[in-house]
């Protein structure tokens, strides 16, 4: 069964363009180096008029999920956003429990 879960992110006032480049890094890492994760999308929303980045993650299992989270280019990407102070709060992180749908069509 896969780990699925959705990542919102509050970026400061005027530091929305920085997280976005840190995000097109790591997921371009994540795409070369985690085969186990199947999504790695991020988004731009908005709440409350303030812009807001969504992050849809699905893994194959939670051990990937748990590789994701303990690799090297996930703290940097969090480390990098400390130092910068690029966060307005902390990530919201709702795991999530698919119970009906589809993912696409052939």
């Amino acid at each position: 069964m896969t780990f699925n879960l959705v990542a919102i992110v509050y970026p400061k006032e005027g530091k929305l363009e920085r997280i976005k480049e840190l995000g097109k890094e790591i997921a371009a890492w994540v795409e070369a180096n985690e085969p186990s994760t199947l999504q790695y999308h991020w988004s731009t929303s908005k709440e409350d008029d303030k812009p807001v980045i969504v992050i849809q993650e699905i893994y194959a299992d939670e051990a990937a999920f748990n590789a994701h989270k303990d690799s090297p280019k996930f703290g940097w990407l969090i480390e990098t956003a400390q130092k910068e102070d690029l966060f307005a709060a902390p990530i919201k992180i709702l795991f999530l429990e698919p119970f009906t749908g589809f993912a696409g069509r052939n």
